[in-house]
């Protein structure tokens, strides 16, 4: 009951957004009619049916990156492995490990969420082609992982395992967590829990539900998102250093994620026009192997 009368709320506040038009195109005596009350019943009912629909599915939105059947198998010309990690008899994680044979370190990719794990172009990837072993997961519900996301919470608990995995096989101090895109507040909450010798983040939202609810201003989406995902509170509490690429429409902006780097953080801007990711355009190799001199890995 309470969940339905803070959506009316939230319609009632949209409604009051666009009451000053409603005041100067409609006729006075039009607000005294019953027809009147019944049509803004009726669309009500309707807006709140489809911000019920829109929140309950909402990780559909997040994460379309496409899944598919086990039977397509991938097809890459460098050696990787397929993971598969059992979290409960509902939910298997699956992720890609692209390997050297004598790496030195390990890059934990948490990807946007449109890449398509069988299209992936592994070759123009700039961890992979410095020499570190990439490992990128695949969200609940996208690729071969099974289940769907509900909250951020799920994607944080996700992430935990996956680091796991990685502290298996790598020393902490030898392993990069890195974000594309919506990964970024995964990436960057999975950093501020641990101790790796680095944290990369490629065009990070500041906060992804306040981008959200600019672009879609008619949803509630402060009240009833599942995702909040701020990116700028896991980097103020992230210990280690962080590598900061931004896009460069961010300088100046009150509400920025580098307001909150450390004195040893590094920050690198990029053109608007830049393609995404960065990281696998090779025009950024200069810039990235400066990032990876200064960990130290390779000498």
């Amino acid at each position: 009951m309470i969940y339905y009368a803070t959506l009316w709320l939230a319609f009632y506040s949209q409604i009051k957004k666009l009451s000053f038009l409603s005041f100067y195109l409609c006729p006075k005596k039009m607000f005294q009619t019953r027809k009147f009350y019944t049509i803004l019943f009726a669309v009500g009912a309707l807006y709140v049916l489809l911000v019920q629909q829109f929140f309950k599915n909402e990780g559909r939105f997040l994460f379309h990156t496409p899944a598919f059947s086990e039977e397509i198998p991938y097809s890459f010309d460098t050696d990787f492995q397929e993971l598969n990690l059992p979290i409960n008899k509902d939910i298997n994680l699956h992720g890609l490990w692209f390997k050297h044979q004598n790496a030195k370190a390990l890059v934990l990719l948490f990807p946007d969420s449109d890449v398509d794990f069988r299209d992936m172009e592994i070759e123009k990837n700039l961890y992979f082609n410095s020499g570190f072993d990439v490992l990128i997961t695949a969200y609940r519900g996208t690729a071969l992982s099974s289940g769907k996301p509900k909250t951020e919470n799920e994607l944080y608990s996700d992430a935990q395992y996956w680091y796991g995995f990685a502290k298996s096989q790598f020393q902490e101090q030898q392993i990069v967590i890195a974000g594309q895109g919506i990964g970024c507040p995964v990436a960057a909450q999975l950093a501020s829990k641990h101790q790796p010798r680095a944290l990369i983040l490629e065009n990070p939202d500041y906060s992804y539900s306040q981008t959200i609810k600019k672009r879609f201003w008619y949803l509630p989406y402060a009240y009833f998102t599942g995702f909040p995902l701020n990116t700028w509170k896991s980097v103020r509490k992230a210990s280690c250093e962080i590598i900061l690429i931004q896009d460069e429409d961010e300088k100046g902006k009150a509400e920025t994620i580098n307001n909150y780097l450390k004195g040893n953080d590094k920050i690198y801007w990029k053109e608007s026009s830049a393609v995404l990711p960065y990281s696998n355009q090779t025009e950024n190799r200069d810039m990235f192997k400066s990032i990876f001199d200064s960990f130290g890995f390779m000498e």
